[in-house]
């Protein structure tokens, strides 16, 4: 038996529909039930346009879920791509007003993952430790190029400063986040940066994930991490009418010889 595990979700896109609505409630509902007390991650999207209706329904729905689970979340190009999408410049405003920080949910309070640690004069990283295990949020959305904003963009600044913070925490099982593909050249969708964020994380973290174009993927070692997962448009079946979730189960946290085993869920 694996002595840790997360679950992934991510592109929940509430507001979208009223069955995208029902559904994520069904999800909380199930993960509060059968995995009481396991991490969930949700890598972006939480909201499909960031208005504010959209984020009070999303606060009720952490809420729910913070109440038997520590969530940590990663903002996506939907929710508000750092200080807005193209069409809701306010998003950000709305994100911080509703949801409050945007790499870390509190089972009793709102936080900011970089608490624990956080670079001088940085935004966009975040750390938290839990157990034998440190998991990094990173804010992967476009702050300048709005056009690109599907994209996002990691700096030269934030690699560095993950490369630095991932080293820090170096004997840990390091987990890294974010929303935006982290190494898909297509047009479309590559992430500005994302050489230099995968220069950052090889050799330097065992287990990334990230969302954004609605695929389970499962890489083995892949560009020096040992595992790299992408969760699939969470709040809809990937097949006929079942809701599936990630769950990550890792053996020997935080030692040289973690191991990781991955399994699709229903809710």
């Amino acid at each position: 038996m694996a002595n840790y595990s997360l679950i992934l979700l991510s592109d929940l896109h509430i507001g979208s529909s009223e069955k995208v609505l029902k559904n994520t409630n069904q999800i909380v509902k199930s993960i509060g039930k059968s995995y009481q007390g396991i991490p969930v991650i949700i890598t972006g999207d939480l909201t499909d346009s960031a208005t504010k209706g959209q984020f009070k329904i999303m606060r009720d729905i952490l809420r729910e879920l913070a109440k038997t689970n520590p969530i940590l979340t990663a903002p996506g190009n939907h929710d508000y791509a750092w200080h807005g999408i193209i069409f809701r410049y306010s998003g950000w405003e709305n994100w911080i007003k509703y949801l409050s920080s945007p790499l870390g949910w509190g089972t009793d309070q709102y936080y900011w993952m970089g608490s624990d640690y956080e670079p001088e004069g940085l935004e966009g990283l975040g750390v938290f430790k839990h157990d034998d295990c440190v998991y990094l949020g990173i804010d992967s959305g476009d702050p300048e190029d709005k056009e690109n904003t599907a994209r996002g963009y990691i700096s030269s600044k934030l690699a560095k400063a993950l490369k630095e913070s991932l080293k820090k925490y170096e004997g840990k099982t390091r987990i890294a986040f974010l929303h935006h593909h982290p190494f898909d050249d297509h047009y479309f969708t590559a992430l500005d940066g994302h050489r230099k964020l995968m220069n950052a994380v090889k050799d330097n973290c065992e287990l990334l994930l990230f969302g954004h174009e609605h695929k389970y993927g499962i890489w083995w070692n892949h560009k020096g991490v040992p595992l790299i997962v992408s969760s699939h448009k969470s709040s809809l079946p990937m097949s006929g009418s079942c809701l599936m979730g990630t769950i990550i189960e890792i053996d020997k946290v935080g030692t040289p010889e973690v191991s990781f085993h991955h399994k699709l869920v229903a809710f």
